[in-house]
């Protein structure tokens, strides 16, 4: 199932047939998506903060591809868990790539470091 979250995830914009910005899809709108997509057409709405406290995710200590990776007001979803590759809507760039292990995602510039991994236990 995870591996199915994460290839939904990388090819969300090839399926939608355009680039999105960060003003068109939040990073919870993003998750959503792909969850709707990928698991369930009725996944519930919740914001960013609210994926760690819901049912259906359950806290895990080693990512694997498809987890969600959280920060305080933001969630993303892993690819690889070796590298820290993860994909989400952020502000400065829309849907796209980032790394969790290294740079502003991992605490360096003034940024955040990560604070959960969560895995998608059903719904």
């Amino acid at each position: 199932m995870g591996y199915d979250i994460a290839q939904v995830a990388r090819n969300y914009e090839r399926m939608q047939g355009r680039e999105i910005s960060y003003a068109e899809m939040k990073c919870n709108q993003f998750v959503v998506a792909v969850l709707r997509a990928s698991v369930n057409p009725k996944f519930p709405y919740m914001l960013a903060n609210d994926f760690g406290s819901s049912p259906y995710f359950q806290k895990v200590t080693e990512p694997q591809a498809g987890d969600l990776v959280h920060w305080p007001g933001h969630i993303g979803i892993v690819l690889d868990p070796d590298q820290g590759t993860f994909i989400g809507s952020q502000t400065s760039t829309g849907v796209a790539e980032a790394n969790y292990k290294k740079g502003y995602w991992n605490g360096s510039y003034g940024g955040k470091k990560p604070d959960a991994f969560l895995r998608y236990t059903g719904f």
